[in-house]
């Protein structure tokens, strides 16, 4: 039999409540929430395990649900839910129109990077927002990148933020969450080409040769790239013509990724 929650009051609200609110909670349960039928579609192609699937069905039935899906799922009333009225505005954000939320088992073994001879890579160190992380996701995607590095291990990428950001491409992009110090050890071991975005003595992205195996690092909007990384690289820059002189730290490393890929596409 279905489950059936007519109250944000119920104890099924509150612990969901409690994975989307704290990164503790999520790694106590080992459990995390992913909200939108795209996203939730991306994480069960990835092989992620599903533990239960809800939806309100006053505006979607399951069957419309397994339709949009799309990935050849039977429907188990295990881990089927319905949730009504201000339970169901209480657990997630998009009210209106189709919706769905899903509670996923967090990996157990985190990908170990061993970048690939050739391969495209973002580093990331330190990202202020759960929202830019979610960004650069989505551009690495965009981009086929090989992978992105997080240089921080207490960054968490199954917040909810990160995940409505990266519109799912968080389940999509290789993720590797290591300390800088490893980060450094992998670069230097596997003849990586690393490229760092110090303003003083940079070269335009444009005139960088991104095309042998390359890691590009991006650093807070605020701060920038840590002292740790100072003469470890090559400096570039994203040239700009007006009157600010900086970028959206998603947006530069968009710019920089695609200029990689133009570059290899011209090689081919």
């Amino acid at each position: 039999m279905i489950k059936s929650i007519t109250s944000a009051q119920n104890p099924w609200v509150k612990d969901v409540l409690a994975l989307q609110e704290k990164a503790k909670n999520r790694r106590a349960a080992g459990k995390f929430t992913v909200e939108g039928i795209n996203e939730i579609r991306l994480a069960m192609k990835s092989g992620l395990v599903l533990k239960q699937l809800a939806i309100n069905p006053d505006k979607m039935s399951w069957q419309e649900l397994k339709t949009l899906l799309n990935v050849g799922m039977e429907l188990d009333a295990t881990w089927m839910i319905e949730v009504l009225n201000s339970a169901w505005s209480k657990v997630v954000v998009r009210e209106s129109g189709q919706n769905a939320l899903a509670i996923f088992e967090m990996p157990i073994k985190p990908l170990e990077w061993k970048p690939k001879s050739g391969g495209l890579y973002l580093l990331v160190e330190s990202v202020e927002k759960p929202g830019n992380l979610g960004a650069l996701l989505r551009s690495a995607d965009a981009t086929a990148a090989d992978g992105v590095v997080i240089c921080d291990e207490r960054i968490d990428a199954y917040h909810p933020q990160v995940i409505r950001n990266s519109v799912g491409t968080v389940f999509t992009v290789p993720l590797f969450v290591i300390s800088i110090q490893q980060a450094w050890e992998v670069i230097q071991s596997s003849g990586v080409k690393l490229f760092t975005t110090f303003m003083e003595n940079s070269t335009s992205v444009w005139d960088s040769d991104l095309c042998e195996t390359t890691a590009i690092l991006v650093g807070t909007e605020s701060q920038g790239v840590s002292e740790f990384w100072r003469d470890k690289g090559v400096n570039v820059n994203v040239p700009m013509f007006g009157k600010v002189d900086s970028l959206n730290v998603s947006v530069a490393a968009s710019l920089m990724l695609y200029e990689a890929k133009r570059q290899r596409a011209k090689k081919l």
